[in-house]
């Protein structure tokens, strides 16, 4: 038996490109002769080619311990894939770095993935800004502002704001405070009018309009001031039939107090004539009557919204209020 300081092993796994693995074991004795080469180095030099000339590392492999039966134990040319393999040698291991291991080169697949993904947020980010302009022109400038703000994240992710319209999310949901103050002051002009305070619904009606245009700057969307600049000039004869009613009634107490009763009488039946034409001024400009001097021009949608899940397939126009602009609500729509 040999003496194990004196035995040298190496151990040699090939891994086929389909991932199998072939254990090659070779044991052999050190050679008597320190100057001499021993069968592993002989294998080692054969394997990996460390310079060594080819005719030497023959002889050393033809002479080695064992004869032809150890030296058909080694792989030949065709079994040893420098792809991948790993060999010992005693208790050492060397690491696969002493063979050449090709780098697989997927740069085209990561640079087409990398485009395709840039298109898709492109994309995303068109049908975001089409839905923003349809909400825009339907005057639903809370939910373009939704939109608005997801046409501007994907047009980040895609690295290209070109698809995007001139007015900016922020811009879009200061249009929507607007358009809220708007019908709030709406609301104020409808109470002032039905105490007959018509001069205080008339500023009510101006700040209404006032409010409606910033929006509509604001938004970029079209002029929905209409309706309370109506209003403002109904509201102004009613405050001015107002002043001569109360002008009448101080002439109908002048005349009164210098016995002039049918001058008073009169002046009484005028003022009576003016009251009445202001509350059926003040009638057209109130939003809560029937009678209401209604601009179709200046109606818009409300309440709608966009949800983000929408991109893939665009403006879903089920997500908005379509219903139709024949009524006016001072209470959620705007002018």
């Amino acid at each position: 038996m040999p003496n194990e300081d004196n035995v040298e092993n190496m151990t040699i796994t090939e891994t086929a490109p389909d991932g199998t693995q072939t254990v090659i074991e070779i044991t052999t004795t050190k050679p008597d002769d320190p100057d001499d080469r021993s069968l592993i180095e002989e294998v080692f030099d054969a394997v990996f080619d460390d310079g060594a000339d080819d005719s030497d590392a023959d002889a050393g492999i033809n002479e080695a311990p064992g004869g032809s039966e150890m030296y058909q134990t080694l792989p030949t040319d065709d079994e040893i894939n420098m792809n991948s393999v790993e060999f010992s040698i005693g208790q050492d291991t060397f690491p696969s770095g002493y063979v050449e291991t090709p780098v697989t080169d997927n740069s085209e697949d990561v640079s087409a993935a990398a485009e395709a993904e840039q298109t898709a947020h492109a994309e995303a980010a068109r049908d975001a800004q089409a839905a923003a302009d349809d909400l825009i022109d339907r005057g639903d400038y809370a939910a373009a502002a939704e939109a608005r703000a997801t046409a501007e994240d994907e047009a980040y992710a895609a690295g290209d704001d070109s698809m995007l319209g001139s007015s900016s999310s922020g811009e879009l949901e200061n249009a929507a405070y607007q358009q809220e103050a708007a019908s709030e002051y709406r609301d104020q002009q409808a109470e002032h009018i039905a105490t007959g305070d018509y001069e205080a619904a008339k500023q009510d009606a101006q700040n209404a309009a006032y409010a409606t245009e910033s929006a509509d700057w604001n938004a970029g969307g079209a002029d929905h001031s209409g309706q309370s600049d109506r209003d403002v000039s109904n509201l102004d004869w009613a405050v001015w039939d107002q002043k001569n009613a109360e002008g009448s009634r101080q002439d109908a107490e002048w005349y009164a107090e210098h016995d002039l009763p049918d001058a008073a009488a009169a002046a009484a039946d005028q003022a009576g004539v003016y009251d009445a034409r202001a509350d059926d001024f003040a009638d057209s400009a109130d939003p809560t009557s029937a009678g209401y001097d209604y601009d179709p021009s200046s109606a818009v949608d409300s309440g709608g919204s966009y949800d983000v899940a929408d991109v893939d397939t665009g403006f879903d126009a089920g997500t908005v209020d379509t219903s139709s602009a024949s009524t006016y609500d001072p209470g959620t729509d705007d002018v």
